[in-house]
């Protein structure tokens, strides 16, 4: 995480919603077009850690709107009003980052090529959404 920190700065204080700039903007797209390229190889480990590098780049994506949250689930609680005319969109969104937890935290967990190619859509999309991509 302290090089997430170093590409994107200090965090604002907490209680302060932050904006995401150009420059947080640029090298977030600049991280998505790494992650297709994951993807683009087609491989599962490939695929794999292209959706662990995507649910990093969301969180960072909130981290950077609600920078007083603890944890990726309290900033996506938090961005339920921005999706709030995407709900099936933020539901997606939940699923993605869950399925992301169980790939890490369960042993042997293998996750399908096609779902992990749904899975980065669940992400791009939400990126989309945030206006990052």
């Amino acid at each position: 995480m302290r090089l997430l920190a170093k590409l994107f700065g200090q965090k604002k204080p907490a209680g302060k919603r932050a904006n995401i700039t150009g420059v947080d903007r640029d090298k977030i797209r600049e991280w998505w077009v790494k992650i297709e390229e994951l993807k683009n190889l087609n491989k599962p480990s490939a695929l794999s850690e292209a959706v662990i590098e995507a649910d990093k780049l969301v969180n960072l994506a909130l981290d950077r709107i609600y920078p007083g949250k603890e944890n990726a689930a309290e900033r996506l609680k938090e961005a339920k009003a921005i999706f709030s005319t995407y709900k099936q969109d933020y539901e997606n969104l939940w699923y993605a980052h869950k399925l992301r937890n169980e790939m890490v935290h369960t042993v042997g967990f293998e996750l399908p090529s096609l779902e992990a190619k749904n899975i980065l859509e669940y992400f791009k999309r939400a990126l989309e959404i945030l206006g990052v991509l």
